[in-house]
């Protein structure tokens, strides 16, 4: 016979073999020949399946405390017409089940097998049934179904666990056409199981990333496994969202019932059935971080595998010591050796892309460099800026009184238009405006006022030593002047008060 028939022949013949082996389990309980009080034999096959189907729906509600005695009341409740055996043998017939499912010495079920396509001894592990809790104060051990028992669970109703999912939301879609919305509950709940599968089976797979990863073969492996996940995962997600989209044109739909009170019962339904599918999702949608987070984890793994194996299979002494002092090199040969343990050239320049970074104006924080305009911080130099700053107001105010000299009474406005006609460039500062929005808010500033004389670095203080036992009144006006191009200043009129006068 040709070779390529028997490379088609046992090409995964490992994988066909573990399909037929699931079912073993409950083969090896139909040979165990156990009878009731009645002389009856009893089931143990279609009992070994019970028993994974009522974990499964425990799964399905989340209860997690599901020991012998919760089994043996199920077994009890299904076969009370069938047997005649007592509350001790049902416990002891569980306990007999789970033992096959899962052996006392371990958490696994291993068979042994030739593999002919790798032409070795081989072996398959199975894990049915899994330890979940343990109750000290009543001395129970409590079990939930692992895998493998989903997988069997999952292949009694004749399609593969990478559809599940899948399958599940083409069931839900059907649900919800004929408007079981108990059902589609129910399925949502069976969702939710299958994507904490997925997320348990990613998770083993990022096991296997971190233990395996150690040539380019076992890497591409792992990506095409990624990527097919991936794959599917978009899929279900596109499928969510179309999901999301008939719950919501279901739910609009209700509105135009007739029967008020099979309208409320629906429409309560239908929010169940939204906010589980959105919880769901949300779940599945994380599944999608993950495996992109895994790809990475490949990459990863993979570089830091062959890093440590150049490492440990490198010997500098045989590879670069013994070549230099053993063989006589040429100059020029040696730069060529030498130069991958060189370090590389470095240069510091100064780019002047770099005045169109963003600048911080924030007080720098302990330990960085700010970039922020140096702030006044001792009381020096606090004092040499206010000793400027009163100095210019003293010349503002002498300015302004020589102008409008032994009147009483003028005008900001007048005094602007003064300056503008003699082209003055204090116009131009910022701190002439300053001067005007103070006085206007110290108003009204005498010479003896104790309340205004606040401290040494009172901006008018010397401007408060011009007035000379007078008092100057700062009154706004309605309109506005325009200093120049950049500055604009509200009016206002000044009065200048003798003492005794009123104000």
């Amino acid at each position: 016979m040709d070779t390529e028939l028997y490379e088609t022949i046992l090409k995964d013949s490992r994988e066909r073999l573990k399909r037929i082996l699931l079912f073993e389990p409950l083969i090896e309980l139909d040979r165990k020949a156990i009878k009731d009080g009645n002389e009856k034999r009893v089931d143990l096959r279609s009992f070994g399946l019970f028993v994974l189907l009522y974990f499964f729906e425990m799964k399905l509600i989340r209860e997690k405390r599901v020991g012998v005695i919760e089994v043996a009341q199920f077994l009890k409740k299904v076969s009370k017409d069938a047997y005649n055996l007592t509350d001790a043998k049902y416990e002891e017939l569980v306990k007999i089940i789970i033992a096959v499912f899962r052996p006392s010495g371990g958490q696994k079920k291993s068979y042994p097998f030739y593999n002919f396509e790798l032409q070795i001894e081989d072996s398959i592990d199975f894990h049915f049934i899994k330890t979940n809790e343990f109750d000290i104060q009543t001395n129970r051990q409590y079990y939930a179904l692992d895998d493998d028992g989903l997988e069997l669970v999952f292949a009694t109703k004749e399609y593969f666990q990478e559809f599940q999912l899948s399958i599940h939301q083409l069931m839900l879609r059907k649900l919800l056409e004929k408007g079981e919305f108990a059902g589609a509950l129910r399925q949502i709940n069976e969702m939710r199981m299958d994507v904490e599968t997925i997320h348990e089976r990613m998770n083993k797979i990022e096991q296997e990333i971190k233990r395996n990863v150690v040539s380019i073969e076992t890497q591409n492996k792992f990506m095409k496994v990624i990527e097919d996940r991936n794959y599917r995962l978009s899929r279900e997600n596109e499928e969510f969202e179309e999901l999301h989209q008939f719950v919501s044109e279901a739910k609009q739909n209700y509105y135009h019932l007739s029967d008020e009170s099979q309208e409320a019962n629906a429409y309560e339904m239908l929010l169940k059935v939204e906010k589980a599918l959105h919880q769901v999702h949300h779940q599945h949608q994380q599944l999608l971080n993950i495996s992109l987070q895994l790809k990475t984890q490949v990459l990863q793994s993979a570089e830091e595998a062959l890093y440590y194996i150049g490492v440990s299979s490198f010997n500098f002494d045989n590879e670069i010591t013994s070549k230099i002092i053993g063989t006589p090199y040429p100059l020029e040969s040696m730069k060529g050796i030498l130069a991958p343990f060189l370090p590389l050239g470095q240069f510091t320049t100064w780019s002047l892309l770099s005045v169109f970074a963003p600048q911080s104006w924030n007080e720098a924080e302990e330990g960085q460099t700010s970039k922020s305009f140096e702030k006044v911080s001792t009381e020096e130099e606090k004092e040499h800026y206010a000793k400027i700053i009163r100095s210019y107001y003293k010349e503002i105010f002498l300015d302004m009184l020589s102008t409008f000299k032994d009147q009483k009474e003028w005008t900001l406005k007048e005094w602007i238009a003064y300056l503008q006609s003699q082209n003055d460039r204090r116009l131009d500062q910022r701190q002439f405006y300053d001067f005007f929005i103070l006085c206007h808010q110290k108003s009204p500033i005498t010479s003896h006022n104790d309340e205004q004389a606040e401290e040494s670095l009172h901006l008018l203080a010397e401007v408060m030593e011009q007035l000379q036992g007078r008092t100057l009144l700062c009154k706004e006006l309605p309109d506005r002047i325009l200093g120049n191009e950049r500055f604009e200043i509200q009016n206002m009129s000044f009065y200048l008060v003798e003492d005794g006068e009123k104000n």
